[in-house]
């Protein structure tokens, strides 16, 4: 009886799976997962819960930094399952990275307040990038001026910290410059 059970749930997954992978590719993966539950959920389904698994069958660059090392991007697909917590700011749906340190290494450190700022395109968020403030210093926010905006150095820092705390080396295909 147990053998006829699990035989039935494997047939019912298998249909389920080859749904999913029919709508995701008729509407993308974002739509699809929403359509699931989420991406946690619509990665559960297709790839066993392994998301490296899936970053690599989909050539998913989910962490990048722009060509002169100043801004760090995440994939939305990562930015959601990072499990930081929501954050409303400036009519937005931001994320709240915690708080990190940045500072001269025998010197004074820093704090540093760090969130995912949602770039969107025609509605849909196509990307995070990591902004924050430190008193009125900072980065990625329009109400910093160019006299307080940190530079590459403390910027680096903040990244490092970030990569370390949500173990995100592994998803990075060129490091830090």
């Amino acid at each position: 009886m147990k053998d006829l059970i699990r035989q039935v749930l494997r047939e019912e997954l298998t249909s389920t799976q080859e749904k999913l992978v029919r709508l995701t590719q008729s509407l993308g993966i974002s739509k699809a997962a929403d359509f699931v539950g989420g991406i946690d959920k619509y990665v559960n389904l297709l790839y066993g819960g392994d998301f490296e698994k899936f970053v690599k069958e989909n050539g998913i660059q989910v962490v990048r930094f722009s060509n002169e090392g100043l801004n760090m991007y995440i994939h939305p697909v990562l930015g959601n399952l990072l499990g930081a917590k929501d954050k409303k700011f400036l009519g937005a749906d931001y994320l709240d990275l915690g708080k990190f340190g940045y500072g001269p290494k025998d010197g004074i450190r820093y704090s540093f307040n760090a969130e995912l700022m949602p770039m969107k395109q025609n509605g849909e968020v196509i990307n995070y990038r990591v902004v924050g403030t430190s008193g009125d210093s900072g980065f990625g926010y329009s109400f910093i001026n160019k006299r307080n905006t940190l530079g590459k150095r403390a910027r680096q820092q903040i990244f490092k910290q970030i990569i370390d705390k949500y173990n995100l080396q592994k998803y990075i295909n060129e490091g830090l410059n």
